[in-house]
């Protein structure tokens, strides 16, 4: 009778949780209006949009929103009329007709501008008067974002004119390991604010939780103090992220949730343990994933890969020589952890001729994306292996940047339909190569 009582509670349990998810399920549909079907979804390991099977290689549009918030942020309506909205439009509606359905974009101002962007009221209506036209040129293109949400940027870090950056009270470790920090706080009605007001469009894909955060972990001294900034241990950002990903789907329980953390450093696991730089094995880079996503409620295992003139990272190998964790090997790492990979940035860093190494290594580089008979190869190259790899979802770095500071760089990484039309020809066939490969009908 004991034990049969105990079964029963256990199965009380189990009936309560069902339904509380299906609760939670259902009010989220009727906060938003919209349903599983109209959003990114997983099934059996498998992306679903729109109730159909998707997989994707597009870009990253990433200063889309930067640049519309820049314009009213100057006292400049965003209309029809004005040039910078015109050319974000352009760039949309030129990815729309080339079949891409999606792109990745950073949707907070650059740095220590993200979270003054919020906490500042004035700055505020800026904020979402940008987001709102952001939307809308989406809107117009049926085109949704991967919406990076900047969350890691809000400490006191400043960038002072004549002084640098400036580290303030809350810095990354702070913010990343405790919950009750004052910008943690911030942070955390920012997340409340934004994702209840945009829930309920079709075009959010995917709430990204920030940029990069995981290089940030376990470097600088023995105290974890980088160029004097107080750094977070892995362990970390991986709390971090599962409370960050669990405040988004308190709000918004429909969609999927990624980190935007990018790859480990090949000696993350040792840099961990409190070792040094040596390079970690396969193994040891796969305990710091499963540190990171096991149990997590981040959806989606997330890399960037730039593998530039190799095949992959270097790491150790069992044997203790140098060996390359490639786009197979993420694959892999996402395969054991039982969530899908994607490539949030996926790109190659075009080489001066006065990084002698890279050149010795292999005379074929490029040097700029502007000479597209030695460029397009490489570009191939890369794209090939993450479709060999069949990584579902992947963003090419990028589009059609609109900052000056790109403009006038050699080494640009963005390219377009006007300044290099072979190269975006490679991420459209990729694309198409990806989804036959996937048994994926166009869309």
């Amino acid at each position: 009778m004991k034990f049969r009582n105990q079964y029963l509670v256990l199965v009380l349990v189990v009936c309560a949780g069902m339904v509380a998810g299906l609760t939670r399920s259902v009010m989220a549909e009727a906060a938003s209006g919209l349903g599983k079907d109209d959003v990114l979804s997983i099934r059996n390991g498998q992306f679903f949009l729109d109730g159909k099977p998707f997989a994707e290689i597009s870009f990253n549009k990433f200063d889309l929103f930067w640049q519309l918030y820049d314009q009213i942020s100057a006292g400049h309506q965003l209309d029809a009329l004005n040039p910078m909205v015109q050319a974000q439009d352009k760039a949309l509606s030129n990815l729309h007709r080339l079949g891409f359905k999606t792109i990745r974009v950073f949707a907070l101002p650059w740095g220590p501008q993200g979270p003054a962007s919020y906490s500042d009221p004035v700055k505020r209506g800026n904020l979402y008067a940008a987001l709102d036209k952001m939307l809308e040129i989406c809107d117009a293109h049926d085109m949704r974002v991967v919406w990076s949400l900047g969350a890691g940027t809000f400490t006191d870090t400043k960038l002072e004119k004549g002084k640098g950056w400036v580290h303030g009270e809350e810095q990354d470790r702070e913010l990343v390991a405790n919950p009750e920090s004052r910008n943690r706080k911030l942070l955390y009605q920012y997340i409340d604010e934004t994702v209840a007001r945009y829930r309920s469009r079709k075009a959010v894909l995917m709430w990204e939780i920030s940029n990069e955060v995981t290089l940030s972990a376990d470097i600088g001294d023995r105290n974890r103090v980088f160029k004097g900034e107080r750094k977070p241990t892995l362990k970390e950002v991986a709390s971090f992220f599962n409370d960050v990903a669990g405040r988004i789907k308190a709000v918004d329980p429909l969609r999927l949730v990624n980190s935007g953390g990018s790859k480990m450093r090949e000696s993350q696991w040792h840099l961990y343990m409190g070792k040094g730089w040596k390079k970690d094995t396969f193994e040891e880079q796969y305990k710091c994933f499963e540190m990171l996503y096991a149990g997590s409620a981040v959806d989606v295992v997330d890399i960037h890969s730039y593998p530039n003139n190799k095949p992959g990272y270097i790491i150790s190998g069992d044997d203790g020589k140098e060996t390359f964790l490639d786009h197979k090997g993420y694959m892999t790492i996402a395969s054991r952890l039982g969530k899908p990979l994607m490539v949030g940035e996926l790109g190659l860093q075009a080489a001066a001729k006065g990084e002698k190494k890279i050149w010795e290594e292999t005379p074929d580089y490029f040097e700029s994306y502007s000479d597209m008979k030695a460029a397009k190869p490489w570009v191939e190259r890369t794209l090939d292996s993450v479709i060999d790899a069949g990584i579902p979802l992947v963003y090419w770095w990028c589009y059609q940047s609109d900052r000056t500071v790109e403009q006038k760089d050699i080494q640009r990484f963005d390219i377009d339909c006007d300044r290099n039309p072979e190269l975006v020809d490679c991420v459209v066939k990729a694309n198409k190569r990806l989804r036959e490969k996937l048994g994926i009908a166009a869309r």
